[in-house]
């Protein structure tokens, strides 16, 4: 496996993907809308795509990416305005309850099952009490017709492009449940949740229960 597999992507990412998520971002801003001067982190930010309207907005904006060419176009697109870190995000160079918005977009399948609970943890940590996180991710179903299958044809194809690896994760994510099945054992409050592309897709917006 290529050390870093996404770089072949990089200069047709955000042509090819960005369409397809701008209903998702204008949902993600919805659940979360910018505060000028909030602390946002993206975990497994790549591009920068979804961190955009929150530095327009006048938030301190963080990412964190195991990709060195998906973070260095990240970097070109935003110069010094953002904190962007190559590393892993199941041990994050942040401390305890520093934002106030955490991000994942689509990060959380292409884990090997035994680090997402890891990353889940690190994100509950580096987060603060009050704050929030905002998960988006492949949803187990079921799958409406016809445009959920059209959607589900469109990824498994996005899917098999990111490699035998990333297939095996993705498919191992679903069949545990996915996003759902992942959080069921912290101790989070589902403050939204909205699923989408017929099926597919889901967005929830969590908050750590309280004692």
């Amino acid at each position: 496996m290529p050390k870093d597999p996404y770089r072949r992507f990089v200069p047709i990412y955000d042509l090819v993907i960005g369409p397809t998520n701008s209903i998702i971002k204008r949902i993600r801003l919805n659940f979360a809308p910018p505060i000028p001067g909030m602390k946002v982190l993206d975990v497994g930010c790549g591009t920068g795509a979804d961190l955009k309207p929150y530095g327009e907005a006048g938030c301190e904006i963080y990412g964190i990416d195991l990709s060195p060419s998906m973070l260095q176009r990240a970097r070109n697109k935003f110069g010094g305005s953002a904190d962007l870190r190559l590393g892993d995000a199941a041990h994050m160079p942040f401390q305890d309850g520093f934002f106030d918005l955490v991000l994942s977009s689509y990060t959380l399948h292409e884990m090997p099952n035994n680090r997402r609970s890891s990353v889940i943890n690190e994100m509950v940590r580096v987060v603060k009490n009050e704050g929030n996180l905002l998960l988006t991710d492949f949803h187990t179903g079921p799958i409406r017709f016809p445009n959920g299958w059209i959607g589900k044809a469109f990824i498994t194809f996005l899917e098999i492009l990111g490699g035998r690896e990333h297939l095996v994760n993705g498919r191992n994510f679903l069949a545990s449940g996915g996003l759902q099945g992942l959080i069921e054992p912290f101790r989070f409050n589902v403050d939204k949740k909205e699923i989408f592309g017929g099926g597919n897709i889901v967005l929830l917006l969590l908050s750590v229960a309280s004692n």
